[in-house]
């Protein structure tokens, strides 16, 4: 997308081409169980085989950090594919085998 181009078109003749979406992107964010430190990540290893080839950005809970006080827990993976169905699947799996505990 050209905002140059897009932007004076849309002032002036109030048009505007969307490009056309190549991908899907979600985010699955990790939120620690308990109450403490990070004492535990369960589940890396079988995300990263098999959804790390759509993994794009990953902010990874580390043993021993504090809690996150913020809503987006103690880490988050983003995914990225052309399909929504595969994004859709992958993000449910991944939140349901990352466990964070704390302790």
């Amino acid at each position: 997308l050209d905002f140059y181009t897009a932007w004076p078109r849309l002032m002036v003749f109030d048009e505007f081409a969307a490009p056309e979406r190549r991908y899907a992107v979600g985010a699955a964010y990790f939120r620690g169980q308990g109450t403490g430190r990070v004492r535990a990540i369960h589940g890396l290893d079988e995300v990263q085989k098999r959804y790390g080839h759509l993994v794009v950005e990953a902010s990874l809970p580390r043993a021993g950090q504090a809690p996150s006080d913020s809503y987006e827990g103690e880490g988050y993976a983003i995914v990225r594919h052309p399909d929504s169905d595969v994004v859709e699947d992958a993000l449910q799996n991944i939140v349901r085998l990352v466990k964070v505990d704390l302790a």
